[in-house]
C-alpha cells in the first residue's frame, strides 16, 4: 500500500516527459516555404492534415501571402522571426477571419499586414470605403489565449475579436488601423505594454468582467480609445495615455436593449493615465434603447442606480491639450464641438447620466478645461425622465494646483517595447534581428 503513491508519480512523470518529446517545433525554411509564396494550401494542409498538436510550434521564416481561414489547434503556437509574417490578399472580398485560434493558442512576433485596404487614420468610418468589412484575429469561448508581440495593420473591421473568453492575453502588440480595431468580452481579460492607433473609430470596443488595461497608449484614432459598450467591471485602467482622439479617451457606456443581465460599467479605477488633445477625457452614459428597439423601456426609477455606471474612480491622472490650432471636432481640431458659455475645449468627465464618480489629484495642462459637465439625455429616445431622475449626477474631488509638464506636440512615441522583437526558437535557431522584409 505504500508503494502505490510512488508509482503514480512515476506514471504521471512519465506522461510528462512523452508529452514534452512529442511537442514539436517546425520552421518554414525547412517544410520549403518560400519567402513571398502564397503559402494558403500549404498552411492548411498543415493544420489538417500533417497532424499538429497541441504544444507544437509554426515559426514563419519569411513574409508569405496568405489567404482564407484557418484553424489553429488548440495548444498550438503559431510565431515568426522579426518582420516575418502573412500579407492577406482578400482583406476586401473575404469578411472571415484570417486566423482562429483554439484554447490556449499563442500568436508571438507575428507580422501581418491586410494588403489594399483603405488608407490608414482618418475621420470617418463608411464600409467598403474607409475600412473593409474583414475579421484578422478571433478566438470565441476560449481560455488562455496569448497574443505577444504582434504587429496587425490594415483598415480592417477588427485585428482581435475576443468572444466571451476566459484569461485571454494581449500583450506588447502595435495594432495599426482598423474600425473596432479590437472586441472584447469575457472574463479576466490583460492588455498590457500595447500601441493601438490609426483607428477610424474605436481602438478598444465592447465589456468584461475583471480586465486590466496597463501600460498602452492609445492615440490618432477618429473616436475612442476604449469604447465599452457592453459593460467594464471590477476593472482597472492604468498608466495609459490617451491622446489626439476625436472624441475621448474612455467612453463608459451602459447599453441596454436586450435582457438585464448584468450592470455595467461598475467598479472601475483609473490611475495615472494622460488624456491628451482631445473633447472629453471621460464620458459616462446609459442608454435604454429598448426603448428604440421595442418601444418601451426596461430602465425605470426603481431600478436605475443598480444599472447606471457607478463606483468609478480616477485618481493621479493628468488632462490637457497642446495641438494647434485649437479648433471643436468638427473643424479637425480636438476641442469640444458644443461648449457651454464658458466656451471651454476640453471636459475632464462628461456625464450622460452616472453617479458616484470621484475624481482625485488631478492635473492639468492648457486652458479652457472644464473639471465636469452634466448633460442628461434623460426625456430621449435612450432614456426616460424618470430614470435619469432617480440618480444624483456628479462627480467630487480636487484638482492640484500645480499644472503638469505638457507633452510634446505630436508625440507617438510609447514608453515600453513593443511589436515584433528577436525571436529565440526552441530549436536553437537565432533570429538576427534584421528582419526578412516583405514578401
Amino acid at each position: 500500500m505504500k508503494r502505490m503513491p510512488r508509482i503514480v508519480v512515476v506514471v504521471a512523470v512519465g506522461l510528462c516527459c512523452v508529452s514534452e518529446l512529442r511537442a514539436k517545433t517546425l520552421h518554414t525554411s525547412d517544410l520549403g516555404w518560400k519567402k513571398g509564396e502564397d503559402v494558403t494550401a500549404k498552411l492548411t494542409s498543415l493544420l489538417s492534415t500533417q497532424g499538429v498538436k497541441e504544444g507544437d510550434e509554426l515559426v514563419l521564416d519569411h513574409s508569405y501571402r496568405i489567404r482564407g481561414t484557418h484553424k489553429l489547434p488548440d495548444g498550438f503556437a503559431l510565431s515568426a522571426r522579426k518582420g516575418a509574417g502573412f500579407h492577406v490578399t482578400d482583406a476586401k472580398a473575404n469578411g472571415r477571419p484570417l486566423l482562429e485560434l483554439g484554447d490556449r493558442a499563442t500568436l508571438r512576433n507575428l507580422t501581418i499586414v491586410y494588403l489594399n485596404t483603405p488608407e490608414l487614420g482618418g475621420r470617418s468610418y463608411k464600409h467598403g470605403v474607409d475600412f473593409f468589412d474583414k475579421k484578422g484575429i478571433i478566438a470565441s469561448g476560449k481560455s488562455d489565449i496569448l497574443i505577444e508581440n504582434c504587429r496587425l495593420e490594415g483598415m480592417i473591421a477588427h485585428h482581435i475579436h475576443i468572444a466571451n473568453c476566459k484569461r485571454p492575453k494581449v500583450i506588447g502588440c502595435h495594432v495599426i488601423g482598423g474600425f473596432w480595431a479590437v472586441t472584447i468580452s469575457g472574463t479576466d481579460l490583460l492588455f498590457r505594454n500595447c500601441l493601438f492607433e490609426k483607428s477610424c473609430c474605436d481602438c478598444i470596443k465592447g465589456g468584461a468582467d475583471g480586465a486590466l488595461f496597463e501600460n498602452c497608449v492609445f492615440q490618432d484614432t477618429c473616436r475612442d480609445g476604449i469604447d465599452t459598450t457592453g459593460g467594464l467591471n471590477d476593472t482597472i485602467i492604468r498608466n495609459c495615455i490617451f491622446r489626439r482622439l476625436g472624441c475621448c479617451g474612455l467612453d463608459l457606456k451602459s447599453h441596454y436593449e436586450g435582457p438585464l443581465v448584468r450592470p455595467e460599467n461598475v467598479g472601475i479605477l483609473i490611475e495615472k493615465c494622460l488624456f491628451a488633445d482631445m473633447p472629453n477625457a471621460v464620458v459616462l452614459t446609459t442608454l435604454d434603447n429598448s426603448r428604440r428597439k421595442i418601444g418601451k423601456g426596461q430602465l425605470t426609477a426603481a431600478n436605475m442606480k443598480k444599472y447606471a455606471p457607478h463606483d468609478i474612480a480616477i485618481n493621479d491622472c493628468v488632462v490637457g491639450h497642446v495641438e494647434k490650432p485649437m479648433l471643436p471636432s468638427k473643424k479637425g481640431g480636438y476641442g469640444v464641438d458644443y461648449p457651454t458659455e464658458e466656451g471651454e475645449h476640453m471636459r475632464i468627465i462628461l456625464f450622460k447620466d452616472a453617479y458616484d464618480i470621484r475624481y482625485k489629484d488631478v492635473r492639468l495642462f492648457g486652458d479652457r478645461i472644464m473639471p465636469v459637465l452634466v448633460h442628461t439625455i434623460g426625456g430621449s429616445k435612450a432614456l426616460s425622465k424618470e430614470a435619469a431622475g432617480a440618480i444624483d449626477r456628479k462627480a467630487t474631488g480636487n484638482i492640484l494646483k500645480e499644472p503638469a509638464v505638457p507633452p510634446k506636440r505630436g508625440d507617438k512615441t510609447a514608453p515600453f517595447a513593443y511589436g515584433p522583437q528577436p525571436l529565440e526558437a526552441k530549436s536553437g535557431r537565432r533570429d538576427d534581428g534584421e528582419g526578412p522584409g516583405p514578401g
